[in-house]
């Protein structure tokens, strides 16, 4: 009969290697500050992933590191770096809707804007990427008509409204008219490639 002390060993060398894991740590240089911190099993092996905004004195960027975990390795990823507005209207939000990483953040200033990125892990590229971008830009004093757009990178359905201020008393700011409805493909987009969204609105001057 083997004694008990050997047979704990052999119990913590059997057991998964992902019990012995937590998710990986937000990697930060000097005079970099955490906005925001998300973990989740964002490519769906049953391990912690991270997903972080990091604030510096003059940038701001999105950070996604996956965990590695074989019979021989215990590791991370590099992680996938999108620059983000330096200077947003508010902290950022990350969450998690099913396997779809989501970051929604508001930049601008009196004219703002409001994006929503989502993201899901893609195994061919072995890479988080962006699957949708939604934009609206407004008036924060109601000063001038908007725009909003929404664009499905998995189907290439891309749908654009004019915000048109409205008068008088009404709770409703805006009502949304010149709805438009078109194809725009892509190739799969990598996290750190993804578009803002004012380049999705081309306000001021995006494609």
């Amino acid at each position: 009969m083997r004694p008990r002390a050997a047979l704990f060993v052999l119990a913590l060398v059997a057991a998964p290697v992902a019990a012995q894991v937590g998710p990986p740590q937000s990697d930060l240089a000097e005079g970099e500050t955490v906005e925001v911190e998300y973990n989740a099993d964002f490519n769906g092996d049953g391990h912690w992933d991270v997903a972080y905004v990091v604030r510096a004195e003059d940038r701001r960027e999105l950070r996604v590191a996956t965990t590695i975990i074989t019979e021989v390795e215990i590791g991370e990823n590099p992680p996938q770096v999108l620059a983000l507005d330096p200077d947003p209207l508010g902290d950022a939000v990350l969450k998690l809707k099913g396997n779809v990483l989501v970051l929604e953040e508001l930049t601008g200033g009196t004219t703002a804007t409001f994006s929503t990125h989502r993201f899901r892990w893609d195994a061919k590229l072995q890479a988080m990427r962006l699957i949708g971008l939604d934009a609206t830009l407004y008036s924060r004093t109601f000063a001038h008509d908007g725009m909003k757009a929404s664009w499905n990178l998995l189907t290439g359905d891309f749908t654009s409204h004019t915000l048109k201020l409205r008068g008088g008393d009404s709770d409703i700011a805006y009502d949304e008219v010149d709805k438009r409805r078109k194809k725009k493909r892509s190739a799969p987009v990598r996290l750190e490639q993804s578009p803002t969204g004012d380049d999705l609105l081309g306000w001021p001057g995006g494609s």
